[in-house]
Parts: C-alpha cells; sequence; structure tokens
C-alpha cells in the first residue's frame, strides 16, 4: 500500500474550481441595490415624548398614540424580493423619562389565520407570524439589540453583532403585551433605558429596522429594505429612529441572588440533600461598558445535552448552553464561525464549555468570575476571568482547581473592518500547570457582501513545546450567489484548553459555492432551486500527505410554503495510520478508504400542525456499506402545547463486523402562559445502552426572575443517576 498520496493531484483541480467559482468581486451587486439605497434616505421616524401613562395591555387605545407618525410601508424580501409588502404595518414610538414604548399594528383580513406556533421564550420566529425591532443604539453599523414577538405574546431578545450576526442568548428586562383584533393584531412594547446602552448625549438618534413575517405566505418583510441574502440584523441597512431627548441609560446595576435545593442519588459522592445559595451582578459602568459578576456559580437549571451518535475518530461538538456564558457573544467571537451559513467548528478560538465542565460533561464547581464586555469609541472590550474548585469523584481529587482568562480587544478600521488581538490561559496547580494561547485576527469587509477574515495563535503549555494554529479565507454572500473558501491550519504540539480543536496535526481547505435559481414558470409552487458543491480537504501540517478528502454535490428545491427536498452526494477518501474502532469490537484497520454515499430528505412546512422530516442515505461505507434513516416528527395540539420525537439510525455491514445504532428521543413542550413552561426531553442511546431524562418546569414570576423545578436521571446498563432541583432567581433593579 502506497500511503503517500500525490496532495497537488488530489486536490489542486477542486481549489481551482472553488476559486474560480467563489471569485465573488466579478458576482453583481445584490438585486435593488440602487434603489434601496433611495429608499433607505426616506426611512426615518420621529418618538414623541409623553406625560400620559401607557398601560402595556396588547391594545394601543391610549389617546398618546395617536401624536406619533408611524414607520409604514414595509418592503419584501420574500417572496417577491422589493415589492411593497401585502399586508399593512404601522408602528409608533412614544417615551418617558423611563421608557420607550413601541406600538405596533400589523393588519390583516384574516387575523384568525395568523400562526402561533408556540409560546416559549426565545421562540423560533421562522415558524409562526411576529413582528420585530433593531435599535442600532451607537449608529456603528455593527452592533444592535433585537426585540421580537408573535401574536401569542411570547417574546425573543436579541444581541446583534458584526452587521448582521445575532444572538438570542441575551436576555433584557422588557414588556410587551399582544391583542387579536378584527382587523390584525397589535403588539404594546415597553423598553426601559436601564435595559438599553447609548451614547450620554442630548438627543439620541439610532438606527432602527422594523420586521413583520406573515408565516401563512411566507412571506417576510423590513421597514428599510434589506437585501435578501440577509436579515433585518444587518443595521449597516436600518433607518433612523429621532426625538428622544436623554442623556444617559440611567443607572444599570442589576443583582440576582439565587438560592437552590437539590437531592440526588446514584453518583457515590452524591448527597441525600443539599443547599446552596450565589449571586450574579450586572453594573453598567459607562453607556457601553457593562462588569458582570458571578459567585458560586450555578447551571443546574440547565438543559441536559443532548445524546449524539459517534461515527468519527474525532470528537462531538456540543454547544454552549449556560445562560452566563452565552451573554455578549460578539466579545469573544474571533473570525467567522460560520462562515457561509455553515457551523464550522474544527478550530474555535474560545469555547466557554471549558470552564467548569470536564470532558464527559460533568459540571465542576464554579467559584465565581468578573466580566467586562462592550465598546468604547472605536474598541471593542472583552475581559472575562473565572475560578473553578477542586473537582472531587469520591475522596480523590479528579481535577485541581483552574483559572481561566480571556482577553479580546479590538479596533475598528473602517466600517466593518476591524483589527484584533487575544488571549486564552489557564492556570493552575495540577501537573500540568499552565496553557496560554495569545494571536492576532484581522476582519475586513471590502463590499457589501464579501467578508475576509484571518487570525494566527500561539500555545505554549508547560512541558510541551509551542506551536501554532490558524484560518484565512473569505465568503461571499450575493443575491443568487453563495460562496466561501477558506484555509485552516493546526501544528501537531498545539494546544488550546479554551478552545474547541476538533482535529490537529492538519492543513484543512474547505469551501462551498451554491447557485440559486428563481424561476417564474413554477413560482406558484416553488419558491427557489439551488444548486451548490462543497470540498474539504485535509492534509497533514507537513503538507506532504492527504489524509482526507470529502467532496459533495447538491441539489435543493424550496417551496412556497417553506419545505424543502434536497438530494445530494459525498464521495470520501480516508487514509487511516493506526487502527480505528468504530463500534465495540468492530475495529477498521490501517489502510487507504473511498467511499460514497447517497441521500434524500425532505422537510416539511414546520409551521404546519403537524409537520416533520425524514432523510434516507445509502452507498459505501468505509470497508462496507451503511444505510441510514433519521427524522422526526411535531404535533402541535394548540399554541400551548406541543410533541415532537426524533430518531436516527444506522445500519453498517463491514467485513470487519456489522452493527446497527438506534438513536432516539421525545419531547413535551407545554406553555401554560408565555411566562410559564413545562419542557420534557426523553432520549435513548443504542451506543451506550443508556436513557437520558429531562424535565423542567419554569415560571418566569418577574423579569428576569425565575422558579425553576429540574428533574434529570440518566439510566445506564450498570448505574442508574437522578436528581431534583429546585431553584429560585429575584432580579433586583437598583
Amino acid at each position: 500500500m502506497n500511503r503517500k498520496t500525490s496532495v497537488p493531484r488530489s486536490i489542486t483541480p477542486y481549489l481551482v474550481l472553488l476559486t474560480l467559482m467563489c471569485a465573488g468581486n466579478s458576482w453583481p451587486a445584490p438585486q435593488g441595490t440602487e434603489r434601496y439605497q433611495e429608499i433607505r434616505a426616506g426611512k426615518q421616524v420621529t418618538a414623541v415624548r409623553i406625560d400620559e401613562r401607557i398601560v402595556i395591555d396588547g391594545h394601543l387605545d391610549e389617546t398618546a398614540w395617536q401624536q406619533a407618525t408611524p414607520a409604514a410601508d414595509f418592503y419584501e424580501q420574500a417572496p417577491d424580493e422589493g415589492e411593497l409588502a401585502s399586508h399593512p404595518t404601522e408602528v409608533r414610538f412614544l417615551y418617558d423619562d423611563s421608557m420607550l414604548y413601541i406600538g405596533a399594528m400589523m393588519y390583516d383580513d384574516e387575523p384568525e389565520k395568523a400562526i402561533t406556533n408556540d409560546l416559549s421564550r426565545d421562540f423560533s420566529g421562522l415558524s409562526q407570524d411576529q413582528f420585530g425591532v433593531v435599535l442600532d443604539l451607537f449608529r456603528d453599523e455593527q452592533t444592535g439589540f433585537g426585540f421580537l414577538v408573535n401574536p401569542g405574546g411570547a417574546t425573543r431578545d436579541t444581541q446583534a453583532y458584526d452587521n448582521g450576526r445575532s444572538d438570542a442568548n441575551w436576555n433584557g428586562a422588557w414588556y410587551c403585551r399582544t391583542a387579536m383584533l378584527e382587523n390584525g393584531w397589535s403588539a404594546e412594547l415597553g423598553i426601559p433605558f436601564k435595559t438599553l446602552r447609548f451614547p450620554n448625549q442630548d438627543i439620541q438618534e439610532w438606527g432602527l429596522n422594523l420586521l413583520r413575517r406573515v408565516r401563512r405566505f411566507n412571506e417576510t418583510s423590513v421597514w428599510s429594505p434589506v437585501p435578501r441574502p440577509f436579515t433585518h440584523y444587518r443595521v449597516s441597512d436600518a433607518g433612523v429612529l429621532t426625538g428622544i431627548q436623554a442623556r444617559s441609560s440611567g443607572t444599570n446595576f442589576r443583582v440576582l441572588p439565587y438560592v437552590k435545593a437539590q437531592t440526588e442519588t446514584g453518583l457515590a459522592d452524591s448527597d441525600d440533600f443539599s443547599g446552596d445559595a450565589g449571586v450574579d451582578v450586572k453594573w453598567g459602568l459607562t453607556t457601553s461598558l457593562v462588569l458582570d459578576g458571578t459567585y458560586r456559580t450555578d447551571f443546574s437549571q440547565v438543559e441536559a445535552d443532548a445524546q449524539q451518535i459517534n461515527l468519527t475518530r474525532f470528537s462531538l461538538f456540543f454547544p454552549e448552553k449556560r445562560q452566563f456564558f452565552l451573554e455578549s457573544p460578539g466579545s469573544f467571537q474571533i473570525g467567522l464561525t460560520s462562515p457561509g451559513g455553515e457551523n464550522r467548528r474544527d478550530l474555535l478560538p474560545f469555547f466557554s464549555r471549558r470552564i467548569g465542565l470536564s470532558s464527559n460533561g460533568q459540571p465542576i464547581p464554579v467559584m465565581g468570575g468578573l466580566r467586562l464586555t462592550g465598546r468604547e469609541g472605536p474598541w471593542g472590550i472583552g475581559l472575562l476571568n473565572m475560578q473553578t474548585r477542586d473537582y472531587e469523584v469520591g475522596d480523590v481529587v479528579a481535577r485541581p482547581a483552574d483559572n481561566f482568562t480571556a482577553i479580546r480587544m479590538t479596533r475598528d478600521v473602517a466600517p466593518g473592518s476591524s483589527l484584533g488581538g487575544f488571549y486564552f490561559g489557564r492556570e493552575s496547580d495540577a501537573t500540568v500547570s499552565y496553557n496560554r494561547v495569545a494571536g492576532l485576527d484581522l476582519l475586513a469587509q471590502p463590499t457589501r457582501t464579501l467578508r475576509i477574515e484571518a487570525f494566527g495563535m500561539n500555545s505554549s503549555t508547560d512541558g510541551a513545546p509551542s506551536d501554532w494554529a490558524g484560518r484565512a479565507g473569505f465568503s461571499y454572500e450575493g443575491n443568487t450567489n453563495h460562496g466561501y473558501l477558506f484555509h485552516l491550519y493546526v501544528g501537531d504540539q498545539f494546544r488550546h484548553d479554551l478552545g474547541f480543536v476538533r482535529r490537529d496535526d492538519i492543513g484543512l481547505t474547505f469551501g462551498k459555492y451554491e447557485k440559486i435559481f428563481r424561476p417564474q414558470a413554477m413560482s406558484q409552487w416553488v419558491r427557489e432551486h439551488t444548486l451548490g458543491g462543497t470540498l474539504e480537504a485535509y492534509q497533514n501540517s507537513d503538507y506532504d500527505e492527504l489524509e482526507t478528502r470529502v467532496g459533495s454535490l447538491y441539489y435543493s428545491m424550496e417551496f412556497q410554503d417553506g419545505g424543502t427536498f434536497q438530494v445530494n452526494y459525498d464521495d470520501t477518501y480516508e487514509l487511516l495510520t493506526e487502527p480505528f474502532e468504530i463500534s465495540d469490537g468492530v475495529i477498521i484497520p490501517i489502510g487507504e478508504y473511498n467511499f460514497g454515499e447517497a441521500r434524500a430528505s425532505y422537510r416539511s412546512n414546520n409551521s404546519a400542525a403537524l409537520s416533520g422530516d425524514i432523510q434516507f442515505g445509502s452507498g459505501s461505507f468505509w470497508s462496507g456499506n451503511r444505510k441510514l434513516i433519521n427524522g422526526g416528527l411535531r404535533v402541535r395540539f394548540s399554541e400551548h402545547i406541543a410533541v415532537s420525537g426524533s430518531f436516527d439510525r444506522n445500519s453498517v455491514d463491514l467485513p470487519e463486523g456489522a452493527f446497527v445504532t438506534h438513536l432516539g428521543s421525545v419531547n413535551l413542550d407545554w406553555s401554560f402562559t408565555p411566562r410559564m413552561f413545562l419542557n420534557a426531553f426523553i432520549q435513548y442511546n443504542s451506543d451506550t445502552d443508556a436513557w437520558l431524562s429531562n424535565v423542567r418546569f419554569n415560571l418566569i414570576h418577574h423579569p428576569l426572575s425565575d422558579l425553576y423545578v429540574v428533574w434529570n436521571e440518566t439510566r445506564g446498563p450498570d448505574t442508574t443517576f437522578r436528581s431534583v432541583i429546585l431553584k429560585f432567581t429575584q432580579m433586583l433593579s437598583f
């Protein structure tokens, strides 16, 4: 067997093809660019100061609302980009000394057909009607706050950053109610100035955009036009909100104490009953800098990680779910984690799950920490320091206490472009006493559709040689052309204890190109067709051996109701330099492997009362064959109750052995009101022969104040672990 595959002969044709296809500078600008600029120039609305008390009940019946001129004339993003929205929307703005009030009227001739898919906190906006607001408070055309509501009164709040990316894990204190009317539905929002951060000046002028989604027609419209590939979080395309006279957002000091009672069974060091208490603090030091503190940090109310089947040689990725680490994601974000909309997790320079969680996901006690985030002029600032306690299993210290530090500084150098530096470190009294990583990064946006990124970092570890890793490339988001091309390097001695490195000792080239077609001949049923291809080519870090190559071609069809159908074919080459145990007792030997797999999938309209998805796949797999089937089904009994289930089955037949894996789950989502929820999750994993159960009751008894009752159970072949947790939090604002 000759393992030395000729690298140029293996990947150069792919690279040449992708480079030609992704040559974004030759592609046309998004549809309607000049017309959109003319429309945006007139998109300005004025907030009116009032002395009258506004009762936030969803009904815009106070006389003060008639004093404000509404923002109107929304423009479609889809299906008919650039056309006036089919359903009118009017939005008015009022304010007093402490609050911004937003009153929205969503006109609809058939309001009973407006879709409310669920009432959960941070609901999914793509599956139901909704109204949204985004405010660019510093007019930096990069950051903002988003507030969304559906007809049932469920709320979703977000932070926007990097001119288009958003994260729904930010939670602000605000108020909202909705009302169903004969001619549509209305929403009334009250946002305290303390919740917002804005410049300390007499007259405020904020970037503003507004969103309306009429889901039964799968229609999305915005007040200030935004090209179809982007969302309303692209604040560089926002209009203007004027008229607010306020020098400061006021004192922003919040204290969130908690108390907890817990009982556990099944662990060697578990107590029959235990209690704990701690506190989180948030302090607005300036109009744009926020200091967060936490003591005896607790994450017991966080939903359990869903189990996954791993048929690869590398680590699985589990997302962060803990609220403290989810806030202010842009302050520590380096590079485009999702180039072209893809979730690329080969190398994350900062991965907060390394703090307070063991390698198998078990909680490690967190003593506390501080975080400073925000902006000061053109500077972006992110500072974090966290201290954990000893992690003990029985009477043995399985992991000594660690101190983690993250420092991230950026400097705006042009609109949409920045230079940055960062440091991530772990210090400990353990055998390996430290790991430190430092680096520089660049993010540039030379045109409205083209983004370029580059970052490099060097690791230093006690008792080990230093090494480096980095990534560079570009992405293009046009109206009908999407693409990206990146290269990533990870040295064989690179180590990062505050990051995620899926695979070390590699030089990875990955790219994608897709072309979108929207033929009018089929527009009654089909919204668009997409043809595309992707490439991943892994070499070793010396660039003298090709280890993995995956090429994929796909075609997808999006229907007018939002459903999709897709077919794709993956061609894979793998070079194994050491045996790989893919399942218990099934070991794939050293060698070269070429295999291909075809898949077809369908996802139905996710706003329907009955919705689901299904995928079939079949083809060669390593030295044999694989057949897979996975999918899910959701039944919405009402806006309050929905039940869903999913399954995943792999049937693998290899000369080294045959095996079948099953992964199944059932979810119950019961929203009694937009502020009281019961969620139950049960999952079975045949690979580990384990059952996982997680039941959570959550009552939001006051903004940012919760009562949780949580049941957890993990049942394996030999052990069963159970816990019941009662947790109460109360936000105090000063």
